[in-house]
């Protein structure tokens, strides 16, 4: 899995996903153990290009990352190469600095990963 070496022991999953919100690599399973990556990405497709676009209306520079909290997990997004997303999301329990910490090291592997595709 690209994500293992930085998502470690912690309750999280991290997906990355194309401009169309196709999964690329990572899983997200639910509950019922049912990988749900698809859904997700589907769900957020055309994300970055939205709040790239937002970010550029409001004059408050390039975007890079999105961390929504609530009750029961935390959600963090941040672009990647080519257009494409990492999403991280993680138990409530887990602290916001190392959800930080993680999408961060998260993204880099992204943009490693996609580099050597292509």
């Amino acid at each position: 899995m690209l994500f293992a070496a930085a998502i470690g022991e912690a309750e999280q999953t991290a997906l990355l996903l194309d401009t169309s919100g196709a999964p690329l690599a990572g899983s997200y399973i639910d509950q019922n153990g049912r990988d749900i990556s698809g859904e997700i990405g589907a769900a957020l497709s055309g994300v970055s290009k939205e709040v790239s676009r937002s970010m550029r209306l409001l004059s408050i520079g390039a975007w890079t990352a999105v961390v929504v909290e609530t009750d029961a997990a935390t959600i963090a997004l941040a672009p990647t190469v080519e257009d494409s997303v990492v999403l991280l999301a993680s138990s409530s329990t887990v602290p916001l600095g190392l959800v930080r910490r993680v999408l961060t090291r998260s993204v880099a592997l992204a943009n490693t990963w996609m580099r050597g595709r292509t």
